[in-house]
C-alpha cells in the first residue's frame, strides 16, 4: 500500500485572485432575495468627459480602469469625448467631437464643443446613469441638454483638477472665483459628486459642494513590486560600479529591452510581504549613489522648481554626516523639459530626464529608485504616489490635497508642513519634527512656494533636509519603505470601482423608487373622472370665473380648470402632460418659473423644469467660462515669452 501523497502547498493568491475574492465576498449568496439580486444588475453607464486617450494622465488612466472594471463585471458603457483616435476602449464605444486646441497650455486639450450625435447617442444607448468627469466646458454645454431630454436619469459627477488652482498659477488669480462658481454650479446639478480623497472633500466642502462621495484609487501590486528591481538598469544610470557581479539576483529584464505590454504579461503572483531587496551599502566613500526619483508630469505647475533647488548639494557626498551622492532622476514627459534639464545643467545636478514610461519600465524605474520625491501642490489624490509605495518607496512630498492623504509624516515619508516654515533641527537618526497641533491644508500653497515669494529659500532649505535625513538613515528608510508597501499593497482596484459603483446603485435605486411610487400615482389619477388642474402662469393677473386671482411677490396667479379623463392613464411624456388625445402647450424651459402641475386631492404630478433661474444663472456661468478660456488662450504667447526671459535672467 503506497504511502499517502502529502498534501501541496496553497499557490499565492494573484492580485486578480484577491480582488475577485472581495468580490464573492461582498456579492449576495445564493439563497438571496429577488431584491438583492436585482440590486446586483447590470447597469448602463455614460460618461461624458472633457479629456480621453490616446492622451495619458490621471484623468484618464482612471477612465481607463473604469471602463475596464464595467467591462469585467458585465456593464455596457458609452464614452461621449473630446477628439480621439479610438472608436472603442473595453467594449464601450467612443464618439469624439472638435474643439480648438490650447496652444501651448496643455497639448492634447482643447475647448470642445457639443455634437448633436451626442443627444441621439444618448437616446439610443438609454443610460441607467450619466457621469460628467471634470465638468467644465463640454460637460457644461451638455448638462442643460441631458436634464432636458433625460430628467428621470441619476447624474453624477467625478472631481480630479483643482482647476481654480490652476488658475492662480497661470496668472489669473482673478478668475479664481469664477472657476469656483462655474464648478460648483455644475457639480451641484448631479446627485452626487465623486472626489477622490478626504482632503479634496474638505476642500470642496468648504467651497459649497454638496452630495460628495469618495471615489478611492487603487494600486496594481502585480506590476509595481519592490522585486522589479534592476541593478542592470541602475548600472545605465550611472549608480552602481560597472563591475557589479552580472549573476546578482535581478528579477526582471533590463527595462529598456522591455517591449512587452503590461496587457500581454502572464498573471504574476502577489509577491510575499516586503523584504528589503539586496542592495549596495550606501555610505559617504560608496561608489553607489542612492537615487532621489520624480514620476510625472514635467511642468512648472508640479512645483518641480523647488526639487531642483533643494537637490543643490545633494548630488556630492557628505562626510560629515556619512551621506552618500545622491542621483536625481526624472520619468515622464511635458512642456517644461527643456527648461528643467537646462536648470540642472546650469546647477550642476547632472539629473538624468528619462522621458515617458509605462508598464514594466516604470515598474523598473520605481523599484530600482531609494527615495521618492514628489513636490506637487495641485493633485487630488496623487496615483504615483501609490505606484512608489507599492514598489517599496520611502515618499518626501508636501502636507497638501490628495497627497497627505496617502502619506504618513514619519511613518510612511516625510512631509514639509507649509504651515510652519521656519528652521528645524534634524539629525541622522530622526525625521524633522513639526508642531504637534496638525495644522491644516494651506487654501494658497502657491503663494508659500512661488519663486519671488519670501518663504520659498525657506521651504527649500526644509525639503533638501527632508531628502537628506533619509539619505543618511538607511534604517529609517528601510522602516518606512516596509510601511508604505504594507499602507499600498491594501489598496484595491476593485474595491476603488466598486464604491463608485455603489453610488451608481443607489441613485437607481432611488430613481426605480420614485417612478414605481409615480405609477402608483398615476394609478390613482385614472380611477377619477375628472382632475383639477392648477396651471402656473406668470406674473400676471387673470380672470377666473369672475374673480381675480391677487398676484403678491411670493406668488403665482393661478387658474382653476377641470379635464374630462377620456382614456387611460394621465401620464407624463416627454414636456407634455398627456391624456389620450388630451395635452397640455410645451412648457417654455427658460421662462423665470418654468412649472405646471396636476393635482387630485394630495397627490401632484409636476413638470418643473429645474430651480428658479438656474438656466439663467447657468448661462451667466457659461459666459463666465467661457472669458477664462478665451484669455487664457490668448495670452498663451505671452506667458510662454515671459516664462522665457524668467529662465535667460537666472
Amino acid at each position: 500500500m503506497s504511502a499517502a501523497t502529502p498534501p501541496a502547498l496553497p499557490k499565492p493568491l494573484s492580485g486578480r485572485e484577491l480582488d475577485l475574492l472581495e468580490k464573492a465576498n461582498s456579492s449576495p449568496s445564493t439563497g438571496a432575495s429577488s431584491g438583492q439580486t436585482s440590486e446586483r444588475r447590470s447597469l448602463r453607464i455614460a460618461i461624458v468627459t472633457e479629456n480621453f486617450l490616446p492622451k495619458i494622465d490621471g484623468v484618464t488612466r482612471t477612465l481607463a480602469m473604469l471602463l475596464e472594471h464595467l467591462q469585467a463585471e458585465g456593464h455596457e458603457a458609452l464614452v461621449l469625448g473630446p477628439a480621439s483616435t479610438l472608436t472603442s476602449y473595453a467594449g464601450a464605444e467612443v464618439v469624439s467631437t472638435k474643439g480648438i486646441p490650447l496652444l501651448g497650455v496643455y497639448r492634447g486639450l482643447g475647448l470642445n464643443f457639443l455634437r448633436p450625435r451626442f443627444i441621439r447617442k444618448l437616446r439610443e444607448f438609454k443610460p441607467d446613469i450619466i457621469q460628467f468627469t471634470d465638468p467644465i466646458w463640454l460637460c457644461a454645454q451638455t448638462i442643460p441638454m441631458v436634464q432636458y431630454y433625460f430628467p428621470d436619469t441619476p447624474l453624477v459627477s467625478s472631481y480630479h483638477t483643482n482647476l481654480a488652482m490652476y488658475a492662480t498659477l497661470f496668472g489669473f488669480s482673478w478668475l479664481t472665483p469664477v472657476m469656483w462658481s462655474l464648478q460648483r454650479n455644475l457639480h451641484g446639478r448631479c446627485n452626487l459628486s465623486f472626489c477622490p480623497s478626504p482632503s479634496t472633500a474638505r476642500m470642496l466642502e468648504q467651497q459649497g459642494f454638496q452630495n460628495l462621495r469618495i471615489w478611492p484609487r487603487g494600486v496594481d501590486v502585480e506590476m509595481f513590486r519592490p522585486e522589479a528591481r534592476d541593478y542592470a538598469l541602475r548600472q545605465s544610470w550611472g549608480v552602481e560600479p560597472q563591475d557589479l557581479d552580472a549573476d546578482r539576483p535581478s528579477p526582471r529584464v533590463h527595462a529598456s529591452d522591455s517591449r512587452i505590454s503590461c496587457d500581454e504579461l502572464p498573471p504574476l503572483n502577489l509577491p510575499p510581504p516586503y523584504s528589503a531587496q539586496p542592495a549596495s551599502t550606501f555610505s559617504a566613500t560608496s561608489p553607489s549613489k542612492l537615487v532621489v526619483l520624480y514620476v510625472g508630469r514635467i511642468s512648472w505647475e508640479k512645483n518641480l522648481r523647488l526639487l531642483i533647488e533643494a537637490f543643490r548639494g545633494l548630488q556630492e557626498p557628505d562626510l560629515a554626516t556619512n551621506r552618500p551622492a545622491c542621483q536625481l532622476v526624472f520619468v515622464g514627459d511635458g512642456p517644461a523639459r527643456a527648461e528643467a534639464e537646462s536648470l540642472c545643467k546650469k546647477y550642476g545636478l547632472d539629473a538624468l530626464f528619462l522621458g515617458f514610461k509605462k508598464g514594466e519600465q516604470l515598474a523598473a524605474a520605481y523599484a530600482s529608485a531609494d527615495i521618492f520625491a514628489f513636490p506637487s501642490f495641485t493633485e487630488t489624490f496623487g496615483q504615483v504616489v501609490s505606484e512608489a509605495q507599492a514598489s517599496g518607496l520611502p515618499v518626501v512630498g508636501l502636507k497638501a490635497e490628495g497627497v497627505s492623504d496617502l502619506v504618513d509624516h514619519g511613518r510612511t515619508g516625510l512631509l514639509l508642513d507649509l504651515n510652519d516654515l521656519r528652521p528645524v533641527a534634524t539629525s541622522g537618526s530622526q525625521p524633522p519634527a513639526y508642531s504637534a497641533t496638525p495644522s491644516a491644508i494651506p487654501s494658497d500653497p502657491h503663494a508659500l512656494l512661488d519663486l519671488s515669494s519670501p518663504t520659498f529659500p525657506t521651504a527649500v532649505s526644509l525639503y533638501r533636509s527632508l531628502i537628506a535625513s533619509l539619505a543618511t538613515n538607511p534604517d529609517l528608510r528601510r522602516t518606512m519603505a516596509a510601511a508604505a508597501y504594507d499602507v499600498a499593497s491594501k489598496r484595491s482596484w476593485f474595491g476603488a470601482m466598486e464604491q463608485l459603483v455603489d453610488g451608481y446603485r443607489d441613485l437607481t435605486a432611488a430613481r426605480d423608487a420614485r417612478l414605481a411610487q409615480h405609477e402608483k400615482d398615476e394609478l390613482a389619477l385614472s380611477r377619477t373622472s375628472t382632475i383639477e388642474f392648477d396651471v402656473v402662469c406668470d406674473d400676471r393677473a387673470e380672470k377666473v370665473d369672475g374673480e381675480t386671482a391677487q398676484s403678491t411677490g411670493a406668488s403665482t396667479p393661478q387658474r382653476r380648470r377641470r379635464l374630462l379623463r377620456l382614456d387611460g392613464v394621465f401620464k407624463r411624456s416627454g414636456r407634455r402632460f398627456q391624456d389620450g388625445s388630451v395635452s397640455l402647450a410645451p412648457l417654455k424651459w427658460l421662462a423665470p418659473k418654468p412649472a405646471v402641475v396636476a393635482t387630485n386631492g394630495g397627490i401632484v404630478l409636476t413638470a418643473s423644469k429645474g430651480d428658479d433661474g438656474a438656466s439663467s444663472k447657468l448661462m451667466v456661468h457659461l459666459f463666465e467660462g467661457a472669458v477664462f478660456f478665451c484669455l487664457l488662450y490668448v495670452a498663451v504667447s505671452w506667458m510662454a515669452q515671459l516664462e522665457a526671459l524668467a529662465f535667460i535672467r537666472v
